[in-house]
């Protein structure tokens, strides 16, 4: 398998290159890698996506990896390249925060649209919202079959732990 990295500059001509040779994108999701370690190929940036890629005709696969520079991080849009990266730019924008340069409708798509900030960005905080915990209802147990206990249910259980049907005409079970 192929990895590529590229910068922001790069990746949409790029796209264009790669999709006039039959590849086609099967996955685009956003990473913040603060603090991981960035390799030794020069600047860091701490927001960037990953692509793959897949060569139908010869089961080929290739990984991109596309740095986001600026504040907030951009990114060239390829809704125009490939139309099945829309909802997958979305997802990345809401949840990190990546903004995708000539989206043609770059909204957020899983979180509400009045959220403030982006949940899987490292620095998010966690615990930020309360959870209410409701306690749950007891089982009732108001006829047969209903409790967890086969005596107390008065149903027979098989040599399989499964439920032996009742006879409808004299509610018993068949022997």
């Amino acid at each position: 398998m192929q990895v590529e990295t590229l910068s922001s500059e790069q990746w949409l001509e790029r796209a264009r290159e790669l999709r006039a040779g039959g590849w086609l994108l099967r996955d685009l999701a956003g990473l913040d890698r603060l603090g991981l370690e960035d390799s030794a190929e020069g600047e860091a940036t701490r927001f960037e996506i990953v692509c793959q890629l897949l060569k139908a005709d010869s089961g080929e696969r290739a990984s991109v990896r596309v740095r986001a520079a600026g504040d907030p991080p951009t990114i060239a849009s390829v809704t125009p390249v490939w139309g099945g990266a829309n909802f997958m730019e979305r997802e990345a924008f809401d949840m990190y925060g990546i903004v995708f340069e000539g989206h043609p409708s770059l909204t957020r798509i899983l979180m509400p649209d009045e959220w403030e900030g982006h949940p899987l960005r490292k620095d998010y905080g966690v615990g930020k919202i309360a959870i209410d915990f409701k306690p749950q209802p007891y089982l009732q147990v108001e006829s047969p079959g209903q409790s967890p206990d086969a005596e107390s249910a008065e149903v027979e259980i098989d040599a399989l732990g499964q439920v032996k049907p009742r006879n409808p005409s004299s509610g018993e079970s068949p022997s």
